[in-house]
């Protein structure tokens, strides 16, 4: 249940977040892997490893649940939350490193230089790798705060 005052989550916004955040991130490294480290010697030197595209279309399937979550936390968790300082930072910061992703994985379809696409594809799996990080302060701040209510 959600109270109308709280930024607290409901019960199916948290489980969209958490599974399209973890399949993201799933993917994501399973891609990162297979990219650097699953390339198989062909006759003509290294070849993608047949999996990575697929990772790729699962990496963008994912992403859909994932918007739909992130858009619904500006109708009422942003704005309740707000309020508590305790919480803004570590808020600023998640909301940051989200629309740092969402830029940089824009680009990566769009942006036409190879080099600024090596560099956002750079940016871009070293800032999600670290998403959860920011996440886990952003998630365990909150319970603290909430414990001392």
């Amino acid at each position: 249940m959600v109270h109308r005052r709280s930024a607290k989550l409901a019960f199916w916004q948290i489980w969209l977040l958490t599974l399209s955040g973890m399949s993201l991130w799933l993917s994501g490294c399973g891609w990162l892997l297979l990219h650097y480290y699953g390339q198989k010697q062909g006759e003509f030197g290294p070849e993608m490893n047949p999996v990575e595209p697929w990772m790729m279309k699962a990496h963008g399937l994912f992403l859909i649940p994932a918007l739909l979550g992130i858009g619904g936390m500006f109708i009422a968790h942003i704005p309740k939350g707000w309020v508590h300082q305790h919480q803004r930072i570590a808020g600023v910061a998640l909301c940051a490193v989200l629309a740092a992703l969402i830029a940089s994985g824009y680009m990566l379809y769009y942006a036409g230089d190879e080099d600024l696409r090596a560099w956002t594809s750079l940016a871009h799996w070293t800032i999600g790798l670290g998403l959860p990080v920011i996440f886990l302060w952003h998630y365990l701040n909150g319970l603290r705060a909430r414990r001392r209510i």
